[in-house]
């Protein structure tokens, strides 16, 4: 297969992009569709539907994922053998740029700091890669994108029965990931998005967008200021 870099790189924003407004939307461990991903975790590790139910009870009020929003970020400690993502930013979200800032640390397993979001018509979920620990992407690589300092590798996934904003789902994934971490930094979101689309990578319409952390059987912390 080959491999093409992609011919984007820190484009202006087209006139019809606006500055976003203050963040106005968080991604809790309570949301239904993290309860979603949580529940086929445990089921595809053999827990029965009692004691599924039963862990999740307890996951929702236990603190395994302590996590503390606020009017502009969040606060983050975790220690959970499952997956969770949560985060803070914006329903529906923008192509506007975000600038996130703060700490990210995974000491056990892995985890992932992102830009995480959703579109619908067509269903995708997308992730622009910040930082991680102990995680190795997979699926079939795009390209890359150059932009806001840094290079990211471009990748495709296809979900098949998973976990999305509208029920168990099978859909695509779009993942730009950076090379070379960074716990702060501002994303050009819309040069992503037109970097999956010169790889055929459409998106549909805006829905829920965050500066996010993900885990799976992990152990970390973070603290994210999200700006506009």
């Amino acid at each position: 297969m080959r491999v093409f870099s992609s011919p984007v790189a820190d484009e202006a924003l087209p006139p019809h992009v606006e500055r976003r407004g203050p963040s106005d939307f968080f991604l809790s461990p309570e949301h239904p569709l993290m309860l979603a991903r949580l529940n086929a975790s445990l089921e595809a590790r053999g827990m029965s539907l009692e004691a599924r139910t039963n862990y999740v009870q307890n996951y929702k009020t236990g603190g395994t994922v302590n996590f503390t929003p606020s009017g502009n970020g969040f606060n983050l400690n975790f220690n959970t053998n499952n997956d969770f993502v949560v985060g803070v930013g914006w329903n529906p979200g923008s192509r506007s740029p975000i600038t996130h800032s703060g700490s990210f640390s995974v000491t056990r397993g892995l985890g992932t700091l992102s830009v995480y979001g959703w579109t619908t018509n067509p269903l995708v979920e997308y992730y622009v890669i910040e930082d991680s620990g102990g995680f190795s992407q997979t699926g079939t690589k795009k390209g890359t994108v150059s932009t806001d300092g840094g290079t990211y590798t471009i990748w495709e996934n296809v979900r098949t029965n998973a976990p999305s904003i509208q029920g168990t789902r099978t859909f695509n994934q779009y993942i730009s990931v950076r090379n070379g971490g960074r716990p702060s930094g501002t994303v050009t979101i819309n040069n992503h998005f037109n970097a999956w689309a010169s790889h055929g990578m459409n998106l549909g319409t805006l829905n829920l967008q965050v500066v996010a952390v993900e885990s799976w059987n992990g152990a970390g912390s973070a603290q994210q200021t999200v700006t506009n």
